[in-house]
């Protein structure tokens, strides 16, 4: 019943917003705003519907892939609220919600939101501003490239010429843009068989320049990922969505250079949490039972969903963090998601540090020996100092003081965010990247157990490291 009720909503809350976008159209609204900016994902379908709600969901789908940005980012943070609304509705049914436990944890989430909604409309009004235009700009951006970098709209097109343009422009934009280009010419090149192989081996892309890597397969696997997702529903047996996942993790193997396989796998968390949110649970169940390993990439992939998911955009409206409790299935995957969120908010973020510092100050002392935002830290800039060698951005983030006078405050920064950074440019990038294994920053683990595994630390360097931490 809930999954029924949940279905009619954002079957009619696509109609609606449908409709909308047609009217604005014969208004004469621009086309950049009520036409698809992106063709739908190529591939098969997948079964026919069986139950009322798996149909609903396909015909909604359907609709989805005909908004332009405002009616589509509208849509995606809409049906994530009924959705949920729908659980507590359902859940206050339940016994569950018998439980004292169940109604303090919901009590302490309106307090931590409203927490944030307080200070958004106070003093903080302009940092929260900062960091929503920031995350609708990377959005807008990776959504748009195509269209940015004037990539032709249908064939194949010159790799290397996109590639040098994108590294021709802004440094900071290389993450995100890199990723688009990847995600285009991967759906360019893929004959969309089950077997196919080299996508980012051969052809154009074996003269990729070895920094654009990680986020070339970044894309590939957002390519193969919205593509394979659309063969499952809601309805779907445990059986078709293994074979769908299987499919999925064969075909990045096959696609992907060695070491960068992760890179691929960790989209599909990221595709499946932000533009297909009722697959999430059902994805991860099977994912799980699977391959844990991809289960691993899969959560990651989710966490920095959640900090790009439209419904989270405002985050004193709610928050990722918060969303990150209610959906983990367990203490790992929260754990992962919560390492994923700080991946694009340190990212991001990192023009402006105090927008990071404020992150710590909310978060750093309750993680403080969990290793998620270290981690985050270290993984995202591991990965943009290898996409943007030298990257001036992290230079001048490295160098940062934190404006607070709470010793506190100074000593988390130092330890989760100084040092991990000082270390992702000096041991973690070099090391990953001469191991083939860059795509374990896609992975929440410990990055200072992994390296000293593949390089001991020689008394010298552990103590030019103790320098710097100190």
């Amino acid at each position: 019943m809930r999954e029924l009720a949940s279905s009619v909503i954002s079957y009619t809350l696509a109609n609606v917003l449908y409709t909308g976008q047609q009217v604005a159209k014969l208004s004469g609204v621009p086309g950049s705003l009520v036409n698809p900016k992106n063709p739908p994902a190529p591939g098969s379908t997948g079964e026919e519907p069986t139950t009322i709600s798996a149909y609903l969901y396909k015909k909604t789908k359907a609709t989805a892939e005909k908004f332009g940005d405002p009616a589509a980012v509208a849509f995606i943070a809409g049906d994530e609220y009924q959705s949920k609304a729908m659980d507590f509705v359902f859940n206050l049914l339940s016994p569950s919600s018998l439980n004292p436990g169940y109604w303090a944890q919901i009590l302490g989430r309106l307090a931590a939101q409203g927490s944030l909604a307080v200070d958004a409309i106070g003093p903080q009004q302009s940092l929260f501003a900062k960091q929503a235009q920031n995350t609708r700009y990377i959005f807008t951006l990776v959504r748009n490239n195509p269209e940015k970098l004037g990539i032709p709209e249908s064939g194949s097109f010159d790799l290397a010429f996109f590639i040098d343009k994108v590294y021709g422009g802004d440094d900071f934009e290389n993450i995100w843009a890199v990723e688009g280009l990847g995600h285009v010419y991967s759906r360019r090149t893929w004959s969309g068989r089950d077997d196919a192989e080299g996508i980012m081996i051969d052809g154009q892309a074996a003269q990729l320049p070895e920094k654009s890597l990680t986020m070339m397969h970044a894309g590939l696997g957002l390519c193969l990922a919205e593509s394979l997702i659309k063969q499952i529903n809601p309805a779907s047996s445990a059986k078709e969505t293994e074979r769908v996942l299987q499919t999925f993790i064969n075909l990045c193997r096959n696609n992907s250079r060695q070491g960068y396989v992760g890179c691929a796998l960790e989209s599909l968390g990221l595709v499946t949490r932000c533009f297909n949110y009722p697959l999430l649970d059902l994805v991860q169940r099977v994912l799980a039972d699977v391959d844990e390993t991809a289960w691993e990439f899969f959560w990651r992939g989710a966490g920095r969903a959640l900090y790009f998911s439209p419904g989270h955009m405002l985050q004193p409206l709610y928050s990722p963090w918060i969303a990150a409790e209610q959906e983990a299935p367990n203490d790992r995957a929260h754990k992962i998601l919560r390492a994923g969120i700080t991946w694009p908010t340190n990212i991001v973020n990192m023009r402006e540090p105090e927008i990071f510092e404020d992150f710590i100050k909310r978060h750093g002392a309750a993680e403080e020996d969990e290793g998620t935002i270290r981690n985050g830290v270290a993984a995202s800039t591991t990965m943009a100092v290898d996409i943007t060698p030298n990257h001036p951005v992290v230079r001048d983030y490295l160098d940062y003081v934190p404006k607070s006078t709470d010793s506190k405050v100074q000593q988390l920064w130092t330890k989760l965010v100084q040092e991990p950074v000082f270390n992702a440019v000096n041991r973690y990038q070099p090391i990953l990247k001469k191991h083939k294994m860059m795509d374990q920053v896609f992975r929440f683990q410990d990055l200072d157990a992994l390296v000293d595994r593949l390089e001991p630390r020689t008394g010298s360097a552990e103590a030019g490291a103790h320098g710097r931490k100190h």
